[in-house]
């Protein structure tokens, strides 16, 4: 694989991207979200400190905004990877790249590091303003590492997975609800079923380990940082692998 040719298409694949219009509406969604949510928090807590403990930090107040980061992220992901599908634009693509190898780790590089990057710093964002909104809460640089390299680790993996569901589904709505599905909806409905099988099922899914890493707990308490990381890492790989091969295998139209 050509370097040039893999740099090349890189910068493409990032100009793609913006010169998208639901990808900025997505992005601009997302930070309004997320920083909007950091900010209820800050004046909240602002307004009644009375739970705070010595040593609060603003890191363990902002945690929910990364869900609603991830949410983000995900639909990010889907969007920008699926869009010259739906336009019908993937064909000039294939045609101005035609070694696909090329094509599918540029797109899966500039698409899943853009927008776990974004995710993660908008996250960061949110924990700077509460910080700014409280000041009696830290902001230690130390855990701010810790946190946002685990977030960061739930993004690329969850980014991947949509990108991989796109590239394999070849449409945009239906791998949305696919990602979303395995992420958001069905591991807290199985978990919920009245089944010692369900609880083991729901840790399997990519959901119950991204909301494990998050909030530290999950559906079964056999779940692990390290279970819950080889998960992700496992459910991201099958579909890139699977939407890998159908790009490299299928012709555009098919």
């Amino acid at each position: 694989m050509s370097g040039t040719a893999l740099v090349r298409n890189g910068r493409a694949e990032w100009t793609r991207i913006w010169s998208v219009r639901s990808s900025w509406i997505l992005v601009l969604t997302t930070a309004a979200a997320v920083l909007g949510i950091g900010t209820i928090i800050g004046l909240d807590t602002a307004d009644d400190p009375s739970g705070l403990t010595p040593g609060s930090t603003a890191w363990e107040g902002i945690t929910p905004t990364a869900m609603f980061a991830l949410f983000g992220v995900l639909a990010t992901a889907v969007v920008t990877g699926t869009a010259d599908h739906g336009t019908g634009a993937i064909v000039p693509t294939l045609q101005w790249t035609p070694r696909r190898g090329v094509l599918l780790a540029s797109r899966v590089g500039v698409v899943v590091g853009t927008v776990s990057a974004l995710g993660t710093l908008l996250v960061a964002g949110a924990a700077l303003i509460v910080r700014v909104l409280v000041p009696a809460v830290d902001l230690p640089l130390g855990d701010g590492v810790s946190f946002l390299g685990g977030l960061l680790f739930v993004y690329a993996t969850g980014s991947a997975l949509g990108v991989g569901l796109g590239l394999l589904l070849r449409n945009t709505a239906g791998a949305l609800v696919t990602v979303i599905g395995l992420v958001l909806v069905l591991p807290p409905l199985v978990a919920n079923l009245p089944y010692d099988w369900a609880a083991t099922l729901s840790a399997s899914l990519p959901g119950s380990c991204a909301l494990f890493l998050i909030f530290g707990e999950g559906p079964s308490d056999d779940v692990t940082v390290t279970s819950a990381r080889i998960t992700l890492l496992l459910w991201a790989a099958g579909a890139l692998a699977a939407g890998g091969w159908r790009l490299v295998r299928h012709d555009a139209q098919r």
